[in-house]
């Protein structure tokens, strides 16, 4: 008799927000939709957690104590083991230079608060899609 084939891994993300209210609120829709949610408050947490944990995607807000969002993507991007993890940004910055920023360190996607959820939703899907390539913003 053949084995039970073992049910395929949840996707894990790591959301980086230093706001409390939307770091729990991207937590419970992103849970919802069967995602293993991590969560950090600066952005120190959020690359030691990303070393740690190899999470399947990187969500950040931009601006973070102790390093910013730009600063994490850029560790992130520059360090072995995390550079082939995508990056999106989740952010209230809605300015062309901090997109141009975001895009230029290798952000995949970049959605602006207040957002719609299932534009979030959809925009997560993308990034988890998007493991070990290079697509840009």
């Amino acid at each position: 008799m053949g084995q039970k084939a073992a049910a395929p891994a949840k996707k894990k993300i790591l959301v980086a927000d230093d706001d409390v209210s939307i770091l729990r609120l991207v937590e419970m829709m992103l849970t919802r939709h069967g995602l293993v949610v991590l969560t950090a408050r600066d952005g120190e947490e959020a690359f030691q957690k990303a070393v740690i944990e190899n999470p399947d995607a990187v969500l950040l807000d931009i601006k973070m104590p102790k390093l910013n969002g730009f600063e994490v993507c850029s560790k992130l991007k520059h360090t072995e083991s995390t550079a082939k993890i995508p990056v999106g940004f989740l952010t209230a910055a809605k300015d062309v230079a901090s997109y141009k920023e975001a895009q230029d360190l290798g952000g995949i996607l970049y959605v602006t608060k207040p957002f719609k959820p299932e534009k979030l939703i959809d925009a997560v899907g993308l990034l988890l899609g998007s493991r070990g390539q290079s697509p840009k913003l």
